[in-house]
């Protein structure tokens, strides 16, 4: 059973990786407060969590704001994840199964129908999530737990660099990983995901940092709706935290 904190912490959390709050949003405690009908103290205790992950940051005197990655942290980002990433595939290559295969490929569907609904916030969850299925399947928690930290980071420096029409995670190039890792090419599949990593890196508009306000308490509370009507309709088996 999830504790308020955690359930705080989710939504908070995936506003910001759906990038429903953009990179630089105050995250106000009294307004947090009010959102979710809890004390300053529970508050802190929360954004100091999404702090220690590195998607919050707080400023003295000023509080905590979503973080703003620099340039350099996002070509640092995308260096750890080509290394990183590229070892998860050599751990799949040994021991790939068909179900791995088939779990995979059901989730570059999903990526496919939230493109065709031009469902940009379920797009963007997926295209993470397939990433962190890949670590989940190498069956490393210790990667998958750095993969989490480090996709969610990616995409704050997607919000915030991403060029004006861009779409910065194919679901094609997933396909082409899945298809040479199931045909047993191994060191096609590892160049497929250096190549799709880098070529992600290269669609942004790293000279830009575009400014975008949100009003907090709309988008949390809008966000507290989805999750109610979501559980309500899910079996309880699949309502995961987030990562899971």
């Amino acid at each position: 059973m999830s504790s308020t904190a955690d359930i705080i912490h989710a939504n908070i959390y995936d506003a910001i990786v759906e990038q429903r709050l953009p990179p630089g949003t105050k995250l106000g405690e009294e307004s947090l407060c009010e959102v979710f009908g809890v004390s300053r103290t529970l508050i802190r205790r929360v954004l100091q969590r999404l702090a220690n992950e590195h998607v919050v940051e707080s400023r003295p005197h000023r509080g905590a704001f979503v973080a703003r990655p620099s340039l350099e942290e996002a070509r640092e980002v995308f260096e750890a994840r080509r290394v990183l990433e590229a070892h998860v595939i050599d751990r799949l290559a040994g021991g790939r199964t068909a179900a791995d295969a088939g779990r995979l490929r059901r989730h570059v569907a999903e990526e496919r129908e939230a493109h065709a609904a031009d469902d940009r916030r379920r797009l963007i969850r997926r295209s993470g999530e397939f990433h962190l299925l890949l670590a989940e399947l190498a069956s490393n928690r210790a990667i998958a737990r750095f993969l989490r930290e480090l996709v969610s980071r990616t995409s704050l420096i997607i919000a915030v660099y991403e060029a004006p029409g861009e779409s910065c995670c194919s679901f094609g190039e997933h396909a082409e990983i899945i298809e040479a890792l199931a045909s047993g090419r191994a060191q096609v599949a590892e160049q497929a995901m250096r190549a799709h990593l880098l070529s992600i890196e290269q669609r942004l508009r790293l000279d830009r940092l575009p400014e975008r306000t949100v009003d907090l308490q709309e988008v949390l509370a809008a966000g507290r709706r989805r999750s109610r009507f979501a559980a309500r309709r899910a079996p309880a088996a699949d309502v995961l935290a987030p990562g899971e």
